[in-house]
């Protein structure tokens, strides 16, 4: 219903006393009764909250302004003094309007910054995977820092036999599960050397003059079938819980193979300019590896690691290089820590995690935890704000360069050699063992060869344990 058409025909007053008003008249008379002429008409110039005719004030409804007349601003001192607009009723309405309107526009700021956010990772499927591994291909050249993580399927498998100490059964583990098992998300995230991401619109390459902005975040995700591929059945619900669907990876995921075939021609790898940040990666490059090589792993740790030299040639594995620092003390092996550094890493003390160390460096994560994309996010702004605030800016490379967490270190070959006969345990950098899908890090203390569960079930008189009966040599899984 029109503003005023309510309150009956009445003449118009103040500033708007030129305004002709004949049509009023027949607009009423269309529409009301008889009886609606009864209602009280307002009086705008009862109060000072609406100007007298030829004085002007600029004034916003929903505002509060210092020129306002008493009623609309947050200094009133007359309330309620006329009827209809001018009732406390209704001037109470305008304050909770505008509040509302405020609150809707704070809540507009703070979405359209997420929003900002969230379009900067970008989510690759079979249907986009050939365009932005185009555009990651014009990319790289300035932004040649790529952090790395991935989602897989758990653990289902422990390796049977003898094996030269605990690092041997370690690989074979890693080896065992990454041929059985396929990759469900890659996230990689871009920096230059300084440790930035590449702005919303590069000076240079496919997003200079786009709409929309440039990504830093890539998730890729994977053709995955509950029906066919190999899983954890634990591992998958709680990555289901992290957000992944697994209807969309088996109707729309990145088949292995084509994505294997595009990363030899991507730039992203076989340069030793190139760094890839990691943290705690054995699983990690192992999965790459497979993608890119097309066959299974290698039977040796040390043929293994001839592979990813050649593949991925320059390593940062943040986890290896907090370890070493909490152990040696120093920068680069070379120079005592920092008061703070050294406090920063006493804090941190035996937790281990990705998130433990971004929290103790005040890192924030973007997007939901245990997602590739999150994820790989999280290890690249932890990996330059513990080379500032823990190495003074520098890493030697000699040192760190190609080390891997949960790999048996650069002298892999000495090791074995060395310890061939099991009865002692080389280096583990953190190797893991898992039970029934659950990691735990064993310890570094003398110890006989690794047994499998069929020899220890020998040796209780139990009889040999089988697949899937309830946590035997192949742990957990479900296969349909």
């Amino acid at each position: 219903m029109p503003a005023g058409s309510r309150f009956g025909p009445q003449p118009l007053g103040g500033p708007f006393s030129h305004v002709q008003q004949p049509h009023l008249q027949q607009h009423h008379n269309q529409h009301h009764g008889p009886g609606s002429a009864g209602l009280p008409p307002p009086t705008f110039n009862s109060h000072g909250a609406f100007p007298q005719a030829g004085q002007h004030v600029s004034m916003n409804s929903f505002g509060n302004h210092n020129g306002l007349a008493p009623g609309f601003g947050s200094n009133a001192a007359i309330i309620g003094s006329g009827t209809g607009l001018g009732s406390e009723a209704a001037q109470m309405g305008f304050r909770h309007g505008a509040n509302l309107q405020q609150q809707q526009a704070m809540r507009g700021r703070n979405n359209q910054g997420k929003q900002g956010q969230k379009s900067r990772v970008r989510d690759v499927w079979a249907g986009n995977l050939a365009q932005e591994m185009q555009n990651l291909r014009e990319l790289v050249e300035k932004y040649p820092y790529i952090s790395m993580d991935t989602e897989f399927p758990g653990i289902v498998a422990r390796p049977m036999g003898r094996f030269h100490g605990k690092t041997d059964y370690h690989y074979q583990c890693l080896r065992t599960n990454v041929d059985l098992l396929s990759l469900l998300q890659l996230g990689i995230t871009l920096f230059d050397e300084n440790g930035d991401p590449p702005p919303p619109h590069p000076e240079y390459g496919p997003y200079q003059s786009s709409s929309s902005p440039c990504p830093h975040t890539w998730q890729f995700n994977f053709k995955f079938s509950m029906e066919t591929d190999m899983y954890n059945e634990d591992s998958i619900k709680f990555l289901q819980g992290a957000g992944l669907n697994m209807e969309m990876h088996e109707m729309q995921g990145i088949d292995h193979k084509e994505f294997g075939a595009m990363m030899i021609t991507s730039g992203l790898a076989l340069f030793e300019e190139v760094r890839w940040i990691s943290f705690h990666a054995a699983y990690d490059f192992a999965y790459l590896v497979k993608l890119m090589h097309c066959q299974a792993l290698p039977e040796t740790e040390v043929d293994y690691r001839k592979l990813l030299a050649i593949y991925f040639p320059a390593i940062y594995d943040i986890k290896y290089i907090t370890k070493t620092s909490q152990r040696t003390q120093m920068i680069n092996g070379d120079t005592p820590l920092s008061t703070h550094a050294s406090n920063l890493l006493q804090n941190l003390g035996t937790r281990s995690g990705l998130q433990d160390l971004a929290d103790e460096l005040n890192v924030k994560r973007l997007g939901p935890a245990h997602t590739a994309g999150s994820d790989s996010h999280l290890t690249g702004k932890t990996f330059w704000e513990f080379k500032r605030s823990i190495l003074d800016g520098l890493i030697d490379d000699d040192r760190y360069l190609g080390q891997v967490w949960g790999l048996n270190g650069l002298n892999t070959q000495q090791n074995l050699g060395n310890n061939a006969d099991g009865h002692t345990t080389p280096n583990l950098n953190g190797a893991t063992i898992y039970n029934n899908g659950t990691p735990s890090t064993p310890g570094t203390s003398h110890t006989n060869l690794a047994q499998t569960p069929q020899q220890i079930a020998h040796q209780r008189g139990m009889g040999a344990l089988t697949p899937g009966g309830g946590g035997g040599a192949f742990g957990q899984f479900g296969f349909k």
